[in-house]
């Protein structure tokens, strides 16, 4: 429990949500806990969540948007964090995906790990840029920095020429992937790029793991840790000084009842799923 707080307010708890099943994935899963513990706070417990099931062909946009809205997936799972009473929400994607409609939903902070990383980029250096695993998700990031108004301070993305499922194979034989991503961050600091972000909260995990965290004078920022301490830090304030997403128009948000018609009619869970 925090210092100098009442004994009966609750203990934080963060709700990581992944794009994948990531009960399939035991190397991911246990290499980004680990991790995900070594940085938390110390009041703080993080659940790490995937989506019921999916594909693992992440960078077609298509699997994207069945992952994220259909029953079980990522917006489903962040409507039962908010019911389960979870504090935050860090969207360890960086796709950032059904983000901006979870933050109609929910009562609580939603992050997403491309926006949150970006943003935090900006102060870090004047120019950032990252490194997907594959062409498509570059483009997809590119179009992100665009969307998120930083197309000034964006260098666009590298990729490792590789799919979701060759990723894998680094948490056990780092070297080949670990190789190309140093030699795309050579490329990119050559461009000017300041921050370098690993874009994918798996490849993300690799990297740390691997201790890369400057190439060339760029520094390589770990984004998974950065998502969760801004989880933890909008938590405090959401809970310490009322701080929430407007309702102007982005986020205007439904009543509960219209939300229970929406989960029955498109067959969503009111409750997560055990892992098999």
């Amino acid at each position: 429990m925090r210092a100098g707080r009442f004994p009966e307010e609750p203990d934080m708890r963060i709700w990581w949500q992944s794009s994948t099943p990531i009960h399939r994935l035991h190397d991911y899963r246990n290499t980004l806990t680990a991790h995900l513990e070594s940085v938390k706070r110390p009041d703080t417990t993080v659940h790490v969540s995937g989506v019921d099931d999916g594909s693992m062909d992440l960078h077609y946009n298509a699997v994207v948007a069945v992952n994220s809205y259909g029953p079980g997936g990522v917006l489903n799972k962040i409507i039962q964090a908010a019911d389960q009473g979870y504090d935050a929400v860090a969207i360890g994607c960086f796709l950032d995906p059904a983000m901006q409609e979870a933050r109609e939903l929910a009562p609580i902070p939603v992050l997403g790990l491309g926006e949150t990383s970006m943003l935090v980029s900006c102060m870090l250096g004047q120019k950032f840029s990252g490194i997907a695993f594959h062409a498509k998700q570059a483009q997809y990031y590119d179009r992100k920095a665009f969307e998120y108004g930083l197309a000034a301070r964006h260098i666009p993305f590298g990729h490792l020429g590789i799919d979701f499922n060759e990723v894998q194979t680094a948490f056990t034989s780092p070297g080949e992937m670990t190789g190309t991503f140093v030699r795309e961050s050579r490329r990119l600091a050559a461009q000017g790029a300041e921050v370098v972000l690993a874009a994918c909260a798996t490849v993300n995990a690799i990297i740390r793991r691997e201790n890369i965290r400057e190439v060339d004078g760029a520094l390589v920022m770990d984004c998974n840790a950065v998502l969760l301490k801004l989880a933890e830090a909008m938590a405090e304030l959401a809970r310490d000084i009322g701080l929430k997403a407007s309702q102007r128009l982005l986020y205007q948000r439904p009543d509960r009842r219209s939300v229970g018609e929406w989960m029955r009619i498109y067959g969503f869970r009111a409750a997560a799923q055990p892992a098999p």
